[in-house]
Formats: structure tokens, C-alpha cells, sequence
């Protein structure tokens, strides 16, 4: 959908004054709640047109129903849907002569107000006309992506990798979201030292209307090379939505739990207390690359601070070629190790909604 003309929105408003109160239909509550938290949380009015869309279809007046609605209750998206069509003024009564005497009652008439179920009629880069309702009804469907691609890595180790991960997010109802992801490595190195590491990460937050909220996760890492041949840490605490525009999103964390660690040459198994303290940011560089940045540090027993960079550039379609940066720094120093790992990724990448 492309950008409205200020003659398009003062054309909506005067064809809203044009009509009396009574030609706006009266939706059922349910469905006006949902164009109103749609128009209060979906930022571009593509989102919001598949919301309107799929409500035009579900009551009765459809899309004119629906546009009237937004001209009364929410003003500020009447630009949205300043194509669909308006309902009628309503007639006045005719009144009935005395002489006539109806034989048959008149048959009840619903007119949907111009929205034909045509697959056609989706905004682009929605899918299909079924996917947007789908996606409104549920307000939880899976989103993420898969790659693949070669890795080089200098530190404890120089080899050379081939990756396989899988990212899994999903929002659910009253603030709750899921984030998870697994990660998976395998090589060898010149002395025919074989890899075959994992990753598994999972988070859920929950943000309130103010921005503040609280999460609870954790992750399991093996790294048959590194200090630690396996580490796991829980921890939960609060969130804070720091900045939210079209451009960037950057989320602050911090809470308290536990780690374990199993350290790689002797097999110690060791379980401290933690503070935790993270920051995941996204950044909006153009219609086809994107910055992303997550930050997770440990303070107390096995303090260590874990940051990746990514730079994301769609090549077309849901494809694209992911680079990507990773620093892991442990600040126990044990003898045969260095402290800081660092990891470059090259992937390809196919995301899904």
C-alpha cells in the first residue's frame, strides 16, 4: 500500500461528515477491540489494512462497515482504507399506502460492502487474503529463519566450520513472547580434531503497556574445545524497552541465577550465582539490510560477557546472506587457554512469518 495524499485523508473525513450517525454501523465488540489494539500496535498501515480486511469479512456491511467504524472511532488510520466504499446514507421510511398489503416478507439482504474473498485483494507481501486473517486470529504464529553457511574462528582454535542453526520466535497474547534458538558445528582441524558442538537457547518475556516487563530463560552450550567442554545458565528478572521507532528496537535486561560450567581438561563441574545484564538491539539500515546486536554478561562465579553482531542483506524473496560476529570472553583464566574466542559466520539465510 502506498503513502495517502493529504487531498485522499480530507476527502475520508468529509465523506465521514457527509454521512449521519446512523450510517455508521455498530461492529460487535470483539471486533472493534481488534482494530483498536491493531491500530495501537501495528505500526505501518499495511499491518493494520490486513487487520481491517480480514474484520470486513467476518460482519455484517463489510469493508463499508469497517470504513465507517475507522472514520468514527479511529481517525487516524483513515487513510488505510480511503478506497473502500462508504454505506449509504440511510433512506427515509417510505410509508407504507393503506390500500397495500404485503403478501410476502421481504428477504433479509447482507451487503458485504465490496469485499469479495479474492485471493488478490492481500497487501503486498502478506502472502494470500487468508494469511493476514490467519495471522490476526491466532496473534501467535511462529516466526525465524534457517541457515547454513562457513564459519572462521581464531583463538583456542583455527578452523574452519560448517554451520547449520534455526531461530524460532513467536507472540503470544498479553505481551508474552518466545525466543529460541539452536545452533550446531561441525569439523575438523588440521590434526584431524573433530567438532561437534550445540547450542540451545530459549527466553520468554512478557512487556507491559509501559515498556517495563520480565523475562525468565536460559541455555546449553557443549564446546568440546573451548575451557569449558559444557555450560548452562538460568536466570530470570526484568525487561525495559528502551527505544521502539520503525527504524530501531533495542530491549535492556537484567536479573539474577545460576551457571554451571564443566571445564574442558579435568571435567571440575561448577555451579555459581550470577548477575545477568543484556541488551538485544535491531536496526533498520534500509528496505534491504539490517543491523543486529545481543549482548549477555555474567557478573560473580564465571563472570563472562558473550556479544554478536549480525548484518543481515536480502539477496530476494525471504533469502538473504547473514555476516556474522561473535566474541565470547571468560574472565577465569586457566593455563592452555585463551580467554577471548571470537567467531565469524558467512551463512545464507531463509526467514519465514
Amino acid at each position: 500500500m502506498g503513502l495517502r495524499t493529504p487531498a485522499v485523508l480530507a476527502a475520508s473525513f468529509l465523506l465521514m461528515a457527509a454521512f449521519p450517525a446512523s450510517a455508521k454501523a455498530d461492529l460487535p465488540q470483539a471486533y472493534a477491540a481488534l482494530l483498536a489494539e491493531a491500530a495501537d500496535r501495528q505500526s505501518d498501515d499495511d499491518r493494520f489494512l490486513e487487520t481491517a480486511d480480514m474484520v470486513s469479512v467476518l460482519v455484517e456491511g463489510g469493508r463499508a462497515a469497517v470504513h465507517a467504524h475507522i472514520l468514527a472511532e479511529l481517525p487516524s488510520r483513515a487513510g488505510a482504507v480511503a478506497d473502500w466504499p462508504l454505506p449509504d446514507p440511510s433512506p427515509a421510511p417510505a410509508v407504507p399506502e393503506a390500500t397495500e398489503v404485503a403478501e410476502h416478507p421481504a428477504a433479509e439482504h447482507r451487503d458485504l460492502g465490496g469485499s469479495p474473498v479474492v485471493l488478490g485483494e492481500a497487501p503486498d507481501g502478506s502472502g494470500s487474503w487468508l494469511a493476514g486473517p490467519i495471522r490476526q486470529l491466532t496473534d501467535d504464529s511462529w516466526a525465524g529463519h534457517v541457515r547454513a553457511g562457513i564459519q572462521l574462528e581464531r583463538g583456542n582454535s583455527e578452523l574452519t566450520d560448517f554451520s547449520f542453526a534455526i531461530e524460532l520466535d513467536r507472540e503470544l497474547e498479553r505481551g508474552w513472547r518466545i525466543d529460541s534458538q539452536f545452533e550446531y558445528f561441525l569439523s575438523e582441524s588440521a590434526t584431524s580434531t573433530t567438532r561437534d558442538n550445540w547450542l540451545v537457547e530459549l527466553r520468554a518475556t512478557r512487556e507491559l503497556d509501559s515498556g517495563v516487563g520480565y523475562y525468565g530463560g536460559g541455555s546449553y552450550e557443549r564446546d568440546l574445545i573451548g575451557i569449558y567442554a559444557r555450560s548452562a545458565f538460568l536466570t530470570g528478572g526484568g525487561i525495559w524497552h528502551a527505544v521502539e521507532t520503525p527504524k530501531a528496537n533495542w530491549v535492556l535486561r537484567a536479573g539474577a541465577g545460576q551457571r554451571y560450567r564443566e571445564a574442558g581438561v579435568t571435567g571440575e563441574t561448577l555451579t555459581d550465582w550470577v548477575g545477568e545484564a543484556g541488551s538485544s538491539f535491531h536496526y533498520t539500515i534500509s528496505e534491504t539490510a539490517n543491523f543486529g546486536s545481543e549482548t549477555t554478561a555474567f557478573v560473580g562465579g564465571g563472570s563472562r560477557v558473550d556479544q554478536r553482531f549480525t548484518l543481515t542483506n536480502r539477496l530476494f524473496g525471504d533469502w538473504a546472506v547473514q555476516t556474522g560476529l561473535r566474541i565470547e570472553h571468560e574472565f577465569e583464566e586457566r593455563a592452555g587457554f585463551e580467554p577471548t574466542d571470537i567467531r565469524l559466520d558467512v551463512s545464507l539465510l531463509y526467514s519465514f512469518d
